[in-house]
């Protein structure tokens, strides 16, 4: 299995997969606000918030209550665990934060109440630019941008968010970052630019796009220099 494959697999994961918690002692409560976020009940987050447990509370896999309310896409919720004092820093096992898992989402909404929450919108590894480039999530990555985002950053298999756009055929969303001036020859740790994941799909839209920036074919591209 990819890299990638990997993390869009533990994107997936189910509350049910997550409820086991470093903490026995309140492993109760802990499972009545996995139900109340599960079912969009915010009074009963309130309440259970209100009888003491702790917002950044994790599970065995670093999994906060903030991660699962926005994977759950309840906005609502989000505002009450920030409210609470929810860390939106918080990375679990996989280096996932809450802002990655809104951006590989599209949850534009929650995107913003994170990065107004002071959410770090750079860090090394997959940033949340690059998982919102993956899905063609075009408004979150414009946010993103206009926040700071560091448009050439790569991911640890070499993965820009314009290589990854392109390679999942979203025009709009590659149109976007040529806009502002993301650079079309930075390419995979196999050697692939954006230009060949068009070619490899046969999207000629894309491909032209690229053409058009200057995008050139990975084995075009001059390797980096040997380090002495």
């Amino acid at each position: 299995m990819s890299k990638l494959s990997a993390a869009i697999r533990r994107l997936s994961l189910s509350v049910t997969a997550m409820a086991a918690l470093s903490l026995p002692a309140h492993a109760g409560i802990y499972e009545d606000m996995l139900v109340a976020i599960k079912t969009g009940s915010k009074p009963d987050v309130i309440s259970i918030l209100n009888r003491g447990l702790d917002p950044n509370i994790v599970d065995r896999e670093g999994y906060t209550l903030l991660m699962i309310a926005v994977r759950d896409g309840d906005a609502d919720i989000v505002d009450i665990l920030l409210a609470a004092k929810a860390n939106p820093n918080a990375r679990n096992a996989h280096g996932d934060s809450a802002l990655r898992l809104a951006a590989f989402k599209g949850s534009l909404p929650i995107v913003e109440k994170l990065v107004k929450a002071r959410a770090l919108v750079n860090h090394p590894g997959w940033t949340p630019l690059i998982y919102a480039a993956y899905n063609g999530h075009t408004p979150v990555v414009e946010y993103l941008l206009e926040n700071g985002a560091n448009i050439d950053a790569q991911a640890d298999n070499g993965f820009s968010a314009l290589i990854a756009a392109a390679r999942g055929g979203h025009e709009d969303t590659v149109a976007a970052l040529l806009k502002r001036k993301a650079n079309p020859n930075l390419v995979s740790d196999r050697g692939d630019s954006a230009m060949d994941f068009a070619l490899q799909t046969n999207n000629d839209k894309i491909y032209e796009r690229l053409r058009a920036a200057g995008g050139l074919s990975g084995q075009a591209i001059a390797p980096p220099p040997a380090k002495q």
